[in-house]
């Protein structure tokens, strides 16, 4: 029994001893070993979070309108196929249409020329066309503005305002409002000075009364200096559009104006502006011509930056083969509360809404609008703010 005792206080002692030597080496770290330099404490800021982009507000479609220019017959065939083709096209994307403007130009005769051919029955055919495509759109939602092939009936709208829920449609007819070859025909400089006048009293009225609802001014012959206002072509087409352009680009610091024309298709006068398929935003640039009342035509003008959209609204009867893009077109403005959207449509369905700008060989005009002004292309849809 003695034994057995001694036996077992031997190995308790040896545990102890173990116990303890483990102790020893844990806290000595190794006699020969060089003590660890210390670590600069270092505190760091804690990154900024990065700032979570706001979703887009929500927005509320409130209006779909169709444009669309010369409805006229050449090369390409019949304006009604061209029309049912790009009308079909919308379809597909847009099921409701509230209202279209057309830009003038509905029919054209080989030997006749100004305000000699009834526009009635392109007009007619082009309702039938809307209306067999989009049933609830009525006659009175639809605004056609004359062209210089156009005389005025009936159907043609009358000058000025045409009010809406949704959006206003401002008139401008070729022969009484804004003429083509304003250099020769006589009289052409008392009538744009008088629409500049109308239209500067008509929109400070309704900057006054805080309007906010889209203006789409609507006429047929554009803004914008081409080879058709110079000496190339020899009748200043548009020489005087710089009085216009002055009240609408300091109107439209106020207000929603979508400025849209056509005319322009029967040669490669606007290669520089992207052919049959031009769009401006506000902040771009356009080129306006300078005028002196005693000369007919005008070689000059100056880079304006615009404070509205301006646009072609699409040829949908024919357009030459040497422009940029001879694409037949129309174009869908959607109104939203908060933005304006803009889609170009052919039959193929949905097209650029400017394509890239060229030189123009025939009338040459490329000595006069140099390649810095070019356009460069852009597809749709193309979104504007609302102001």
């Amino acid at each position: 029994m003695k034994n057995k005792i001694l036996a077992i206080i031997t190995i308790i002692m040896a545990v102890v001893v173990v116990g303890l030597g483990v102790v020893i080496v844990g806290a000595s770290g190794g006699k020969d070993k060089e003590p660890a330099p210390s670590q600069p404490i270092v505190i760091t800021e804690p990154e900024e979070a990065a700032e979570p982009e706001e979703p887009e507000e929500p927005s509320e479609l409130q209006a779909t309108l169709f444009f669309a220019s010369d409805y006229q017959e050449g090369e390409q065939g019949a304006p009604s196929d061209h029309l049912k083709g790009i009308i079909s096209a919308v379809k597909e994307d847009k099921p409701e249409l509230d209202g279209t403007v057309f830009c003038g130009d509905y029919s054209n005769v080989s030997g006749k020329d100004n305000f000699q051919i009834t526009p009635e029955p392109a007009i007619d055919e082009i309702e039938t066309i809307l209306q067999d495509a989009y049933p609830d759109l009525e006659n009175s939602d639809m605004i056609f503005t004359q062209g210089n092939h156009d005389p005025l009936t009936i159907s043609i709208k009358s000058p000025g305002i045409h009010e809406f829920d949704d959006y206003i449609v401002y008139v401008n007819n070729t022969e009484i409002d804004f003429p083509w070859q304003q250099g020769k025909t006589s009289g052409s400089l008392y009538k744009v000075k008088h629409t500049a006048e109308v239209m500067k009293i008509r929109f400070n009225k309704m900057i006054e009364a805080g309007e906010k609802r889209p203006i789409i001014v609507a006429q047929h012959v554009p803004l914008h200096f081409t080879g058709r206002t110079s000496g190339a072509h020899g009748t200043g087409d548009n020489l005087y559009s710089s009085l216009v352009f002055d009240v609408v680009n300091e109107a439209a610091e106020d207000l929603n104006i979508i400025y849209v024309t056509g005319h322009n298709h029967s040669g490669g006068w606007d290669n520089y502006m992207g052919g049959s398929c031009y769009f401006k935003k506000p902040g771009d640039t356009i080129l306006i011509p300078e005028f002196d009342s005693n000369k007919t035509t005008t070689d000059t003008y100056t880079k304006e930056t615009l404070n509205f959209t301006y646009l072609n609204a699409g040829y949908t009867g024919y357009c030459k083969s040497d422009a940029a893009d001879d694409t037949l077109t129309g174009t869908v403005c959607e109104i939203y509360d908060n933005k304006i959207e803009f889609t170009k449509y052919s039959s193929e369905g949905v097209h650029p809404l400017c394509a890239d700008g060229a030189a123009c060989d025939d009338p040459s005009d490329t000595d006069l609008i140099s390649s810095d002004n070019y356009s460069k292309k852009l597809d749709s849809p193309q979104k504007v703010e609302r102001k």
